[in-house]
């Protein structure tokens, strides 16, 4: 009887032992689940711990949790710390009293939650560490609403009064703190000092790869993502962290990959979904993007779902027409946000305006739709080669010229390029004085860029219908293009550069020969486009006019120039005319 009394009661403590040790690890796994956002996990877990075990402590692991899922659910939070605190009605739980101070100051009563929060430490003597930490951490709980001098206050507080540091939380708590105040040092500081105790070292390290990651150091936030996963490979918040550093790189399929991971870690809940869209959708993976949308696109009733199907078959250029449906639908019915801000984006008008550029069927409402983009300041997309082609395919090339101008104009600091296209833009419009204009910038810019002074030469000779250019206005241009090409090694001078030179040698020879009257000069030029080409055919007619050899070709009227009489020298002058503007004309 004795034997079988002892056997029961070795049993009994057993199962104790055995149902305490499984309460424990249950709240851990409910906190671990909760930090590697399986929330819904989690919530199972707390509940059940509730359930089987109603005490003070499992319902304020409840009500935290509610606290902190994505979309902080107050109510629920706010009856399972009542329900904690009513278990001792002479001496409610002071935890749980905590945590109802934090819904009353999430829900935006700060002045009521202070005066809770001073009546607690009040009647706990300011001498229990843990409702300061609890305290402080209420303050640093949300990015909306929070006082992050009150929460370093308070948890310092408690960390004076802990005899044995051993509590990472607190630090943990003690960084987010700063991280809100946008102070780093002691932020990393104190997250240092919470991953050298050795526990829950895979959110820490998590934590300190995103704190580097905001601070564009790229490797050292690398090396703790990578050490976050080593220390828990399902750690879910990793690889989302991971996923954004590989977009840094550019390098996608990596981005992509850590974003399905981080899907596969998190779980299946809508939101946890929803939130994998969007950073897939950043980082280039619009096929997953597009194939788990599909799967919630009933179930989210956020309209951001219109934003993000639109924007994706506009990526993929797949049905055009109904992202510009999808993206109409987002800009009626997003309306604002919890503080009351209108949620439409200058790049929203962008992404309509290159979804009807893709369905083609309205290029007009396409210009006007990214030129408000872009004039709401989006920097998001460069418009400005959708904008540009459309234009050009219409060959209204004083539009693309308008387009570029917009580009400089907005721009703090044009760059070369910029003043290259607005030049290209203005000279294919024929608009040669803006053209020139531009040209002249970009010498100015880059001094030594020769097609520029060949561009300015044509501007100066093609501002004149006639393109004879009697006063010319282009030879210094032209000469300067001859100057700075003509340094460069024979080798290294390119086939259109000779073709340039042709022409630029051409042009002085027809002027020296018709204008300045200087033929030894007309025919230095002349021989020079022979040293290039000896094949030119208007080089020879340009030495034969010299040498007095009559034109086979028609003769054309000069322009009037005061000259006039008749015979062999006004032939010859005439065909020499007629030669330039053939020289001009061919090139």
């Amino acid at each position: 009887m004795n034997k079988l009394v002892k056997t029961l009661a070795v049993s009994a403590f057993s199962v104790l032992t055995i149902s305490f040790q499984t309460v424990a690890q249950t709240v851990q796994d409910g906190l671990k689940n909760l930090d590697a956002e399986r929330y819904n996990a989690a919530g199972t877990i707390f509940n059940q711990l509730v359930a089987s075990a109603p005490t003070a402590e499992n319902y304020f692991y409840q009500g935290y949790y509610y606290l902190n899922l994505e979309t902080p659910q107050l109510d629920k939070a706010k009856e399972a710390f009542q329900q904690g605190a009513a278990l001792d009605a002479k001496r409610p739980d002071p935890i749980c009293r905590v945590g109802l101070a934090a819904v009353k100051l999430l829900s935006g009563d700060k002045a009521g939650a202070k005066a809770d929060f001073d009546l607690i430490k009040k009647d706990t003597k300011n001498k229990n560490p843990d409702v300061l930490y609890r305290i402080g951490e209420a303050y640093a709980m949300s990015e909306k609403i929070n006082d992050p001098a009150e929460a370093v206050t308070n948890i310092q507080a408690g960390l004076d009064i802990q005899k044995v540091k051993n509590n990472p939380n607190y630090y943990l708590a003690l960084a987010n703190a700063y991280l809100l105040k946008n102070d780093g040092g002691p932020a990393m500081t104190a997250l240092e000092n919470a991953v050298g105790m050795g526990q829950n070292v895979a959110k820490i390290r998590t934590i300190m790869g995103r704190v580097w990651l905001q601070g564009k150091n790229y490797q050292k936030a690398q090396k703790e993502l990578d050490d976050a996963i080593k220390a828990d490979a399902d750690h879910a918040p990793a690889y989302y962290y991971l996923s954004s550093l590989w977009q840094t790189y550019q390098k996608y399929d990596l981005a992509a990959k850590n974003a399905k991971l981080f899907l596969d870690k998190s779980e299946a809940s809508v939101e946890s979904k929803l939130r994998y869209v969007k950073l897939a959708f950043t980082v280039k993976d619009y096929d997953g993007a597009l194939t788990v949308l599909n799967e919630i696109f009933d179930q989210v009733k956020d309209p951001i779902k219109y934003r993000l199907k639109g924007f994706i078959l506009t990526e993929k250029a797949s049905d055009c027409t109904m992202a510009v449906e999808l993206i109409q639908n987002w800009l009626k019915n997003a309306g604002k946000d919890n503080e009351g801000k209108d949620r439409v984006l200058p790049m929203d008008y962008g992404y309509l305006g290159r979804a009807y550029a893709c369905a083609k069927n309205n290029d007009s409402i396409a210009i006007v739709n990214m030129t408000k983009a872009i004039e709401m300041g989006d920097t998001t997309y460069n418009y400005t080669p959708d904008m540009v082609k459309i234009y050009t395919d219409q060959k209204r090339f004083d539009k693309v010229a308008d387009v570029y101008k917009m580009v400089v104009e907005k721009s703090k600091k044009p760059t070369t390029t910029d003043i290259f296209n607005l030049a290209g833009a203005y000279y294919r419009s024929k608009n040669y004085p803006e053209a020139d204009k531009a040209y002249a910038k970009l010498i100015e810019m880059t001094p030594n860029y020769e097609p520029a002074y060949m561009q300015r030469g044509y501007c100066q000779q093609f501002s004149d219908p006639t393109r004879i250019d009697s006063v010319g206005k282009a030879e210094p241009f032209f000469l300067k293009y001859a100057e700075l090409v003509s340094k460069k090694a024979a080798d290294k001078i390119t086939a259109s550069e000779k073709r340039n030179l042709v022409y630029v040698y051409g042009y002085m020879a027809i002027r020296n020969l018709n204008i300045l009257k200087d033929l030894p000069k007309a025919g230095e030029f002349s021989k020079k486009m022979l040293e290039i080409d000896p094949n030119d055919e208007r080089a020879k007619k340009i030495l034969d006019s010299i040498n007095g050899v009559p034109a086979t070709t028609p003769a054309t009227t000069p322009p009037n120039n005061g000259s006039g009489g008749t015979g062999t020298g006004s032939s010859t002058r005439s065909s020499s005319i007629s030669i330039w503007v053939s020289v001009l004309q061919s090139s």
